[in-house]
């Protein structure tokens, strides 16, 4: 047990330091590795794990890191310079809602939940990793839920990162145009220096917005069973105050929250058992494959006939797939740093929304699969 807490505690901070000081291959960011690193431990059975330790561990960290996250999106900064980069992004949100809505309505009677597998995988390709998270804490899906899913997030989409940092920028650029450049530059979201006493005042203030909205979670349902209505009121109160000049008092509240999320993601990998999976997985994984390469293409094709520009139709859905991080990374494998900052913000805006599209859309499925 104490070497769980330990390893969630700890490791993150490793993970973070690699990442940055760039020690990890192009493919592996602080996530997947915090995930491989808990799987690791749970598959070789170096120690025994206490999966329900584990559980409070994680839903405790993401409630803390999510507000953390969300403080950090600038809605105004993002509709003032994003531009072409946020149509592209609505047209990756378009592609998510409509291919990975029919699978998971096509796959309702093969696999069992399915309506909550669309709805994180939704939350995957609009806001990334913490969305996915926050979503299946929202309905309720099994742990083995979240771990499956991000598993093909990290085989799949992890091809597709390395081919975008290669050689797919090549390639898309015989069928979409050149990008355009501008005459000014757009202002960039830097990854702040923050010192430990903002830092304490930024874990208060999510604390505070997280206590507020278990209170409201309460008064609205008269109990905390529906975790649906916890997520959104937290999601919602977290945009309120990062539209607030408490946002701009704090600071930079990204990093801090990225470790939290880390330390869900090591708890979560803990859980992860794939010998006992192994039997009944490959569906969940067949789903996961199949929503996300229909979503790639659809986008692809929309950018293409909307006349996109290649390093924005690009950008746009490493924004909603990979998050913020691998925005810097492939824009500096782009060489285009003018669109740096509006792939950043629209990233941040995709974490504020996606909650909401992959929440509603799991309801929207099991609706019309109960009427069917």
């Amino acid at each position: 047990m104490i070497a769980s807490i330990v390893l969630c505690i700890a490791f993150p901070f490793f993970a973070r330091f690699a990442d940055r000081k760039g020690l990890f291959p192009a493919w592996l960011s602080s996530i997947i590795a915090c995930y491989l690193v808990g799987i690791l431990v749970s598959n070789l059975r170096l120690w025994e794990v206490d999966n329900e330790l584990m559980e409070s561990v994680a839903g405790a960290s993401m409630l803390i890191g999510l507000p953390l996250l969300l403080f950090a999106v600038r809605i105004r900064e993002s509709l003032k310079y994003a531009g072409q980069m946020l149509f592209g992004f609505v047209l990756c949100c378009l592609a998510g809602l409509l291919c990975t809505g029919v699978v998971g309505y096509l796959m309702s009677g093969q696999i069992e939940d399915s309506w909550k597998i669309a709805g994180m995988l939704v939350g995957l390709y609009t806001g990334g990793t913490p969305n996915v998270q926050a979503i299946g804490l929202a309905l309720d899906a099994p742990s083995e839920y979240l771990v499956l899913v991000q598993a093909a997030d990290v085989l799949l989409g992890g091809s597709y990162l390395l081919g975008l940092v290669t050689f797919l920028p090549a390639v898309f650029a015989r069928f979409y145009r050149a990008s355009e450049t501008t005459s000014h530059e757009t202002p960039t979201e830097e990854e702040d220096q923050i010192g430990l006493p903002r830092q304490l005042v930024q874990l208060g203030t999510a604390l505070g917005v997280t206590a507020a909205s278990v209170g409201v979670t309460y008064l609205l349902t008269g109990g905390m069973k529906d975790l649906t209505v916890l997520i959104l009121v937290l999601t919602t109160l977290s945009l309120v105050v990062a539209t607030s000049p408490l946002s701009d008092r704090i600071g930079n509240s990204y990093p801090l929250g990225e470790y939290f999320i880390l330390v869900f993601c090591v708890a979560l990998g803990l859980m992860a058992d794939f010998r006992a999976l192994a039997a009944d997985g490959m569906d969940l994984l067949y789903f996961s494959a199949l929503a996300l390469v229909s979503t790639t293409l659809l986008h692809l094709l929309l950018c293409k006939l909307f006349d996109v520009d290649r390093d924005t139709m690009i950008l746009s859905y490493v924004a909603g797939f990979y998050g913020p991080v691998f925005v810097v990374q492939v824009a500096a494998a782009l060489r285009n740093k003018r669109l740096l900052a509006a792939g950043i913000a629209v990233s941040l805006f995709g974490f504020g929304i996606g909650n909401y599209l992959g929440i509603g859309l799991a309801y929207l499925i099991d609706y019309l699969t109960a009427l069917s």
